[in-house]
C-alpha cells in the first residue's frame, strides 16, 4: 500500500507537470493534440522514471539502468498507445475537448502503468 501511495504522489506531480506541457503546446502554441500529447508524455516518462526507480519501486537490480529504462518505456508505451487511441476516439467521434477528456483517461493509464511497473518493469 505504501508503494501505491508513493506512486500516487509521483503521479500527482507528473499530472501537473505534463498537463502544463500539454496545455502549453495545445492551447498556447496551437499544436494539434496528438503531437502535444506526445511531447507531454515523453517529458513525463523521463521525469517519473528517475523518481519511481529511486523512491517508489526501488528495484533490487539497479545495476542495469538501460534494461530498467527499456522495460519502463515498454510499459509507458503501452499506456501511451491505449491513451492516444481512446483520446482519438473521444475527440473524433464524441467531439470531446482533447484537454479535458485527457483527465477522464487518467485512471486507465494509472492501472496500466502501476501494474506494469510493480510486476514487470521495476519489480
Amino acid at each position: 500500500m505504501e508503494q501505491f501511495i508513493k506512486y500516487g504522489f509521483v503521479g500527482g506531480i507528473n499530472l501537473v507537470f505534463t498537463a502544463g506541457i500539454y496545455w502549453f503546446f495545445l492551447r498556447f502554441l496551437e499544436i494539434n493534440y496528438p503531437i502535444s500529447f506526445t511531447v507531454s508524455w515523453i517529458s513525463g516518462v523521463i521525469l517519473t522514471f528517475f523518481i519511481n526507480i529511486r523512491w517508489v519501486f526501488q528495484p533490487e537490480e539497479l545495476s542495469n539502468l538501460k534494461t530498467n529504462f527499456l522495460k519502463y518505456f515498454v510499459v509507458y508505451l503501452t499506456s501511451y498507445l491505449v491513451n492516444l487511441m481512446l483520446l482519438k476516439v473521444g475527440v473524433t467521434f464524441f467531439l470531446f475537448d482533447p484537454f479535458w477528456y485527457q483527465f477522464f483517461l487518467i485512471p486507465i493509464v494509472i492501472v496500466i502503468n502501476f501494474t506494469g511497473m510493480k510486476y514487470w518493469a521495476l519489480k
